[in-house]
């Protein structure tokens, strides 16, 4: 049985709540369980989808047995349905221990507000409760605080990043990109910025009351989520004002991209209130530019676009290519974003 050293313990908990990269939590908490306890395989999952079928992402995994008889290769399921012991794991919210032809798979549930949010899978050659009662006690404290981590970087009403988290998000896409190195969700390809704004939105509030434009604000947000994919970064700014990175395509495959949302606004029934629209300004992120002049750009493309009819999507590239737009020199001490 393994014997566990408390000051190691305290050790590794202060590891961990030390982060404030997500990712790098999760590495830390699978790295800290590997040498906490004897383990084969450990896996961290996360399920991304909201339909008939909930989607695994697989977030860490460290495996110390590589050399796996064929036919206990370790198959990684696309879904919670594909897998039996991770699907009655995820209905009954309770850890699972499943015999397998090797040694034996311990399910532990990642709870959230509203059930199953993930799992943590670890193979071993033998079921010792103690270390599984360690890996959970674990898999809590990284839950507990990764929650505090979120609320810090989440605005309260729509759940989407904040505006401090956007200063230091673009100021860390922008760092990497110019130093031309990779960082953890950064691939050196085109990214896009974009600025959504919602179009009229003073009268919603002046017409119907704040509740109704919260609802609004609400909804704007929940359509970014079904609209965008879960690699872009999605921010309310602040007010109305909404910023989306799209990372990894062109300026064309972007546009498309925001034009679809564009639509989706635009069909879209908001209770009380009716048909809204939103305007749109686009820009390309340049690994030579500095922050505040992408923000600075897509800020032109959206005042254009409100400036000539509102309810479209305007590309700063685009219209300065059309002569619509004049390149503007950034200052040092231009820094806010409207």
């Amino acid at each position: 049985m393994t014997k566990y050293n408390t000051s190691h313990l305290l050790e590794s908990v202060v590891k961990l709540t030390s982060l404030r990269d997500q990712h790098s939590l999760e590495v830390c908490l699978i790295k800290t369980l590997q040498e906490l306890i004897p383990t084969g395989q450990i896996m961290l999952f996360a399920i991304t989808g909201e339909s008939d079928k909930h989607t695994l992402k697989l977030l860490v995994e460290i495996d110390s047995k590589r050399s796996r008889e064929p036919e206990t290769e370790n198959h990684i399921p696309h879904c919670v349905e594909d897998d039996p012991d991770l699907l009655q794991c995820f209905t009954t919210g309770r850890q699972l221990i499943a015999n397998e032809a090797v040694g034996v798979r311990v399910i532990h549930p990642l709870m959230g507000a509203n059930g199953v949010v993930g799992f943590l899978a670890v193979r071993n050659d033998s079921y010792i409760e103690k270390d599984q009662a360690v890996a959970a006690s674990f898999l809590n404290i990284y839950q507990n605080y990764l929650q505090l981590i979120n609320d810090n970087e989440r605005d309260t009403l729509t759940g989407l990043l904040n505006r401090k988290t956007f200063d230091e998000r673009i100021l860390a896409v922008m760092s990497a990109r110019s130093a031309g190195r990779r960082v953890a969700d950064i691939k050196e390809s085109s990214c896009c910025l974009a600025i959504l704004d919602i179009d009229h939105f003073k009268k919603v509030n002046d017409q119907f009351g704040h509740l109704y434009g919260d609802e609004v604000l609400l909804l704007f947000a929940q359509i970014m989520t079904r609209t965008f994919r879960d690699d872009d970064q999605l921010f309310r700014y602040g007010g109305e004002e909404f910023v989306v990175v799209l990372k990894d395509v062109d300026l064309t495959v972007g546009l498309t991209v925001l034009e679809r949302f564009r639509k989706a606004v635009e069909s879209y029934h908001f209770p009380q209130v009716g048909a809204i629209t939103a305007s749109v300004g686009a820009v390309t992120i340049d690994e030579q530019d500095l922050p505040t002049t992408i923000i600075s750009q897509a800020d032109q493309a959206l005042y254009y676009a409100k400036e000539n009819g509102r309810n479209q999507v305007c590309a700063y590239d685009q219209l300065l290519r059309e002569g619509k737009l004049t390149s503007v020199a950034p200052t040092e001490g231009d820094i806010e974003l409207f």
